[in-house]
This record gives structure tokens, sequence and C-alpha cells, in this order.
């Protein structure tokens, strides 16, 4: 439509309704008039209009019709004259030239290829560019639900006889206020009035029967108005104890199956709405407030048999809402007001009579609708009746211990069991229907749990619902369940912490709420880590990772539960408790991963041990040593785990082993010398118990420098881990202890008499150098340079060094236990035999470093001797010429003096090269 149409269309209708109007208005006075008038004009000019409309659109299609008919009728061209047209440029044309100009074109002779007509030049016969396709509109917004809902109401107004449908409804209200008037007022005998509103009723059926095929609509509208009536009359007269109840109920059922009959067979909607919506008015209308509702629950269960009836063979969607809302809504304010405990059973049994029609109604919808459609399943009727009917009944119920939880339980089982046997039927209709049936049974399953158990069995019960729903997200393809059933477990460990410290003093090992809440946790966590790995083709973007998450979450769970169960119930064995259960996780993670051949357990198990070893060396320093309440069966079945799963993991192309191997040596080290240490301090004093802290070591080293390494597994089969990963952390470790219990220790002894270099501390000491000198000589080059990355003169002296404080300090130690030498700091310096044997021995070891370096040309060795001897030197002239008593002094420098001397002529400089001479 073009915009002065639009424009004129308006215009028109705005001036009818302002006419009608007035009219309308100047007839009576009256400002309603004015509006019914407006409204009427108003009406009459979209009438009018349409009509244009339809004039107009009718012509533009007979111009059209004539158009394609010509082209049809138009003779087909020949080959020759579409090549000629081909090469025409391309002209556009209005309709009407073209038609006149299509006899010239089939006038035309065409010309042969060897014509002396020119060819047209190439620029000429390029077709011109095509204009860009016009810009696509915007789609328009989508309406809102209310649009829709009102919409659908309009739409429903307008189809059939709106007028009548208002008539009977207005009809119907006044004939319900006539009879109430009527008995209230005594104007007629009883039985008379309600004969008279069943005659009318009868009436309106007869009416209505006889004109339903000249008028479908209005016959339905006059029908169901009949339906009503009947309705009214017969509660009304039960009520005024004119009808038995047994004869009324026998009438009820009868109108309501005479309701559905007569709607199912002239497929009558209108009817069914009407009939039904007269039937629950009824008691509203002629109620007198005498709280009697067990006729009023009995009336409804008719009327809803009358709708599941319906529902057996129409899927009225309309019908089954418009029932469901006045059953409950009616039921719901009966509840408010007149409820008393006593009506408990009664009333809730016609709860879940009206639960269980309205479900089954559901069940009919499905039925009835045609496999290939999809989501025709009512919210308001699926979603919203079990709502309803819970709230009601739960506010019936909620004095009782323990009634809420039970009903939320048997609701749960109830929709379970109902999905379970809809899905056995394989119906596609019935999909839809089962998934919210399954929904509803793990909400209302899910319900249950808090309100019977603690926060504990709650969180493992939601944990198991929501590793359910995960799966069947994972079955179904559906990421909403996913990611609702990955939220419950989240939520379930939150609820599972809260109460994690509130502990009953009656709990058993194991069968108590708090372990079998975690192991719940645990087994759901996993499970969904494990759905969720084999799902991870067709995973979402954001699900990546998720698989790993809830497969470390369901392990942490299950150790969580585990350690604090032993803790509890095994506290003289709880240190070697933890490392066995730690060793039964490995076991079962190990066969996890083989029976589902999912790599994720084997990777858990096969890091666990070494990382969970770390844990219990760090809570061994609670208990002094790491052998401690069982705790040596704990580590043996512990490092049986672990190489087990090293074993494994050789077969299974698993990364990092050689680390996991040299960790064991560290450990292993670490535990044999902690616990040598501790169970020698039990039993002597002095310094043996530190013995252990050096000889473990030395003899771990001393076992990985065999040249041949035993066994040949793990040993000899992974030989750079334990000879060079394994040993070197190891060796560092040695050789700081041989530094420090040097520096800090009087080597004494206790039971045995102390002797120089023979002594329990300088053969410890002795064996550690030796370890390490079998264990250097036991590596190639290629591992040499990976223990030693810099220059090799820097190593030896790191190990002279070493050699020189403990040689000292072996000179101090039998100074101090032989002689009475103090061996403190302050005293060792003021010492006149301490400071003269230094220099004395000092000058010995330089006077043997020279010559020996002198004989074997070591330059660097020559060097370090020679500083020797200055040191020593200058110790003379420093210390020990104010410090030292006057004997000691002689001896001091005549010594020195006569080494210097000697040393001079046994051991001159080394030359750098092998033909330098060596100045005398």
């Amino acid at each position: 439509m073009q915009p002065e149409k639009q424009t004129s269309s308006k215009g028109s209708t705005l001036g009818l309704a302002l006419l009608f109007g007035v009219v309308g208005a100047s007839l009576t006075s009256d400002l309603e008039n004015f509006w019914f008038g407006a409204l009427l004009g108003a009406l009459l000019a979209q009438i009018f209009h349409l009509r244009g409309r339809v004039q107009a659109l009718d012509g533009q299609l007979q111009s059209l019709r004539a158009l394609v008919e010509s082209s049809v009728a138009k003779p087909r061209a020949t080959p020759s004259q579409a090549a000629a047209e081909s090469t025409l440029p391309p002209v556009p044309a209005a309709p009407a030239p073209v038609a006149a100009q299509a006899p010239a074109a089939q006038v035309t002779s065409p010309v042969p290829p060897s014509s002396t007509q020119p060819a047209t030049p190439p620029r000429e016969r390029v077709a011109p560019t095509p204009p860009p396709p016009p810009r696509r509109p915007a789609p328009p917004p989508e309406p809102t639900a209310i649009d829709r809902l009102l919409g659908e109401f309009i739409g429903w107004l307008k189809r059939g006889n709106p007028l009548a449908r208002i008539g009977i409804v207005i009809l119907f209200f006044g004939a319900t206020f006539l009879a109430k008037y009527a008995a209230e007022n005594s104007l007629f005998p009883i039985e008379l009035r309600f004969v008279a509103i069943a005659i009318g009723a009868f009436a309106l059926l007869i009416v209505g029967w006889r004109l339903r095929e000249k008028r479908a609509v209005y016959a339905q509208l006059l029908q169901g108005g009949g339906i009503a009536g009947l309705y009214l009359t017969v509660y009304a007269a039960t009520r005024f104890d004119l009808l038995p109840t047994g004869l009324a109920f026998g009438l009820l059922v009868v109108i309501a199956l005479a309701a559905a009959i007569l709607a199912v067979g002239q497929n009558a909607l209108s009817l069914a709405v009407i009939g039904t919506a007269g039937g629950f008015l009824a008691p509203i209308m002629v109620s007198t407030g005498s709280g009697n509702f067990i006729a009023l629950f009995s009336y409804y269960a008719v009327l809803n048999l009358g709708v599941f009836a319906v529902a057996w063979f129409r899927t009225w969607k309309v019908l089954n809402v418009l029932g469901f809302l006045f059953t409950f809504t009616i039921t719901g304010l009966w509840r408010v007001n007149g409820y008393q405990s006593d009506d408990l059973l009664a009333a809730d049994a016609f709860l879940i009579l009206f639960f269980l029609m309205y479900v089954g109604v559901s069940i009919l919808n499905c039925v009835r609708q045609p496999p290939d459609l999809k989501g025709y399943v009512s919210g308001s009727l699926v979603f919203g009746l079990p709502i309803v009917a819970f709230g009601l009944h739960a506010s019936m119920v909620s004095r009782i211990e323990y009634a809420m939880a039970w009903s939320a339980f048997a609701l749960g089982a109830f929709y379970l069991l109902l999905g379970w046997v809809l899905y056995q039927t394989r119906r596609e209709s019935f999909r839809l229907l089962v998934e919210a049936f399954a929904a509803l049974g793990v909400i209302f399953g899910s319900l249950a749990i808090p309100l019977a158990f603690d926060t504990r069995t709650t969180a493992a019960m939601w944990a198991v619902e929501g590793a359910g729903l995960l799966w069947l997200g994972v079955r179904q393809e559906r990421k909403l369940a996913r990611a609702f059933g990955a939220l419950l477990q989240i939520m379930a460990g939150i609820g599972y912490l809260i109460g994690m410290h509130y502990r009953n003093a009656d709990d058993w090992p194991v069968l108590n709420s708090a372990f079998l809440g975690a192991v719940m946790l645990s087994i759901s966590g996993i499970c969904t880590g494990y759905w969720l790995f084999r799902n991870r083709a067709r995973q979402a973007r954001y699900e990546g990772g998720a698989d790993v998450a809830f497969t470390l979450w369901g392990v942490g769970w299950w150790l969580l539960g585990g350690l604090r169960e032993v803790d509890m119930y095994l506290p003289s064995a709880s240190y070697g408790g933890a490392l066995s259960f730690v060793a039964l996780t490995v076991a079962l993670l190990a066969w996890l991963s083989l029976k589902r051949e999912w790599r994720l357990p084997l990777l858990i198990a096969t890091y666990l041990p070494p990382l969970f070893a770390l844990f219990a060396l760090a809570g061994a320093l609670d208990f002094v040593h790491p052998f401690i309440r069982w705790g040596a069966v704990g580590w043996v079945l512990l490092f049986a785990a672990h190489f087990s799963m090293l074993r494994l993991g050789e077969s299974r192309d698993v990364q990092g082993l050689n680390w996991l191997h040299a960790g064991a040596v560290w450990v292993f080290t670490l535990v044999v010398a902690w616990e040598a240490n501790y169970q020698i301090a039990e039993l002597t004093t002095g310094v043996w118990a530190l013995l252990p802290w050096g000889v473990v070591p030395a003899l771990v080293i001393a076992w990985l420098g065999r040249q041949q390494l035993r066994p040949h597994w793990p040993v000899a089969a992974r030989e750079p881990a334990y000879r060079v990963y394994g040993a070197l952390p190891v060796a560092v470790g040695l050789m700081l202890w041989i530094f420090m219990i040097n520096v800090s220790s009087t080597g004494d002894s206790t039971w045995l008499p102390y002797m120089a270099l023979l002594n329990p501390l300088d053969i410890s000491v002795a064996l550690g150098f030796a370890s390490l000198a079998m264990w250097w000589s036991s590596l190639n080059e290629r591992q040499r340079a990976t223990v030693w990355q810099f220059d090799p003169r820097a190593l030896i002296g790191v190990i002279a060094a070493l050699v020189f404080v403990w040689l000292n300090a072996a000179l101090i130690r039998t100074l101090h236990h032989n002689f009475g030498a103090p061996i403190t700091t302050y005293g060792m310096a003021h010492s006149t035999l301490v400071q003269a044997s230094i220099s004395i021995f000092w000058g010995v070891l330089g006077f043997t470093a020279m010559t020996v370096a002198a004989r074997q040309r070591w330059r660097y060795v020559w060097i370090v001797g020679a500083a020797l001897m200055i040191v020593v030197v200058a110790k003379l002239f420093l210390v020990d010429l104010s410090n030292v008593g006057t004997v000691a002094r002689i001896t001091s420098f005549l010594t020195v003096g006569a080494l210097l001397l000697v040393t001079g002529y046994l051991a001159p400089l080394p030359p750098r090269k092998v033909g330098e001479q060596v100045t005398q």
C-alpha cells in the first residue's frame, strides 16, 4: 500500500468513527453511546477499506494471469534466432514495449555465420555490471509472550461468532444470579425454579443440536450453555437437598460424559470449554458457605473425569489448562479459608486424585500428538501441576515429622518410574515427556534429601543425582543437563564441607554419613569424569578439561573421606593406615584404568605415591619418626604400589618415569636414615645418632656406584635414573653432612675409647668419601658431564676442601679427647697445643701436596700446597708469635722451616708444558 493510500484509509476510519460517535451521542446524550458509536464507525470503515483492498488485489491477480497466458501462447524461437538474439546487448525494457516488439523480433531473418556483416566488438558484447542486490530489511522483532497470548485470545474471539460467545456467557451468569435471587427471596417454589433452569438448559441443547450442521459454531455455543446450565441445576439441587447425593453424582457423571461425547463428536473445542467452565463456576455461584468440601471435590472429580475423557480423543490444550486452573485454584482457596486438620485424609485423597488425573491428561496429549511434531508438552500442566499439588500437600502435612521428605521422595519416584515406563514404549512422541518426567523425578528426589537427612547425606545424594543428570545429558547430547549435573555436584561438595565437622558419637566406622557422603561424592565425580571423557568428541568448547577436573575432584573426595576415617577410628595406626589407604587407592585407580581403557586414572595412580610421600614426610615431623603407628607397613605398601605403577607405566608410555624412579631413591634414603637416627637415639647418646644421616646415603651411593647395577629392574634397566638423577642429590646431601658433622660434632663415642681416625665418626666420613669416589668412577663421560657442567678442577677443589676440613676436625677432636684441648672456638684460638698442632699439620699437608704435585706434574695442586705453606708462615708470625707458648712456638717454627727447606729441594714448580724448563 502506498503512503497516500494509507493516509486516506486512516482518515476515512477516523472520520466514520467521529461521525457515528456524534450520531450516537446526539440520539441519547450519553458519553458511553458516543464511544460505542465511534467503535462501530471504525469497524465499518475497516470493512469498507478491506473490501476495496480485496477488489484491488483481485484486479492485479487478473492482469497477472493474462500476462502469464500471453507469455505461454508466444511461439518458441528457432536456434538461429536464439543465437542472433544472444549477440545483442541486453536492453532493459518495460513490460508493454516488450510485448509490442515481440512480433518484430520474429520477422527478422537470421544472419548466417558466413555473412559479411561485421561482428560485434568484444567490448560491446560485455554485459553491464548488474546492480548490487537490494539490502535485505532487518527482520521484525519477535513478539513477547504477552503479545502472543493476547494475539491468540483476539484470534479466538474473532473466529466463529464472538457475539454469540459473549451472549452465552452473559446468559449463564444471568441464569445463575436469577436462581440465587429466587432462592433467597422465595419468589417461586424451589422445585419449579430448578425445573425451569433445567428446561432452559435442555432447550439450548436441543436447538444447538438441530443447528449443528447449518451453523456449527453457533450451535456449539448453545450446547455449551446448555451443558453448563445442567451442571448448575444438578449441583444447586443437591446443595438444597432436592436430590439424593448418589443420584446427583450419577447425573453429574452422565452430564460430564454427554458433554465429552458432544464435544468429541462435533470436534467442538468451544463446546468443551464452555461446558467445563460452566461446570466449575456453578458451585461458586450458588455457594451458601456450608463448607461441605466432600461434595465440592466429588463434583470436581466428575468434571475432571470429563476433561480426562475428552483428552482421550482430542488434544485440546486450552481445555486441559482450564480444568487444571479451576481445580487447583479453588482447592487452594479452600485450603486457605476452610481447611481443618481433621480434613487431612479426605482432602489429601482428593488432591492426589486430581493430580493423577492431570498427569494422565499430559500423557494422553502426547498419545494423540503426531510423532513428527516436537515440543508439545504444556509447561503449565507438566511442570506447574507437581509444584502446585506438592505445595498444597506440604501445607497440610508440614507438622508431621518426615512427612514432607517421604512425600517428595514418593513424588520423585513416581515421576522416575512413570518416565521409565513411557520410555519402554519407544514412542517418539513420548521423548520430550520422558525427559520432563525424569527431570521432575530428580528434582523432587533431590528435595526429599535435605528434608530427611543431614547436610553430608544431602550432599552425597545430590552428587549422585548430579552424576545421573550428567549421564543423561551425555546420552541425549543435552548441554543444559550436563551443566546442571556438574553444578549440582559442586553444590553438593560445598554442602558437605559445611557439615563436615559435625559427627555423631554413635557413628560406626565406615557406616556413617561422613564417610559414605565422601564416597558418594567421589564415585559421582569419577563417573562424571569418565562420561565426559567418553563424550569428548562431542563436548562443547567450554567443557574442555572438565573430565580431568571431575576425575581429580572424585579422587580428592575419596582421599579426604578415607584419610579422615583412618584418623578417627584407627588412632593407634593412623600413620601406617593413611599410607596403606593411599596404596589401596593406587591399586583401585590402576584397575579402573585397565578395565575401562581410560588413561587418566593410570596417570593419577602413577603420580599419587610420590606426591603423597611428600605430605607423609611433612606429617612425620609431628610424629618424630616415619615408622610410628605402623608406618613401616604403610611405607612398604606405598613403595610396592609405586614400583608397580612404574612397571605398568613403561608399557603405557607414561612420561617422566626416570624422575619418579629417582624420587623413590631420595624418599627411601631419607626414610631409612630418619628411622635409623630415631632408633639409635633411643638406645644411646653421643655421635651415634648422627651417623645414619651419613652412613645411609653413603651405602646408597655405593650401591649405585657399582659397575654392574643390581637388580636388573628397575635399577639396571633405568641406569640414568638411578646412577645420575637418583644418586646426585644423595651425593650432595652426603657432602653437606660431611661438612656439617665435622664443624659441629665432638665425635663423642660414649662407651668406646676415642682413637684418631678409627673412631665411628671418622670411619663414617671415610666411608662417605670412598662411596663418592666409587660412584664417580662408575660414571661415563656423558654422565659426568651431566652431573658436573663446570671446570673439573673446581670439583677437585671442592673435594679437597672437604678432606681438609675433615682432617683438621679429626686433629682437633684427637687433641680434645686425648690431651684435653678445648674444642670451642675461643678455646682453640688461645690454645698453645691446638695452634702449634695446626701449624705443623698444615705444613705437613702443604709439603705433601707440593711433593706429590711435583712428581706428578700437577701444577695447580703444587700451587695450592704452596698457598697453604704461605698461610702457615703467615700464621706463625701473625698468630703463633703472640698467642702460642715458647716451646710450642719454637717447635712450630723449626718444623715448618725444615719442611720448607726440604720442599724447595724436592718439589720445584712443575712446568706449564712438557718441554718447559724449571727454574731452580
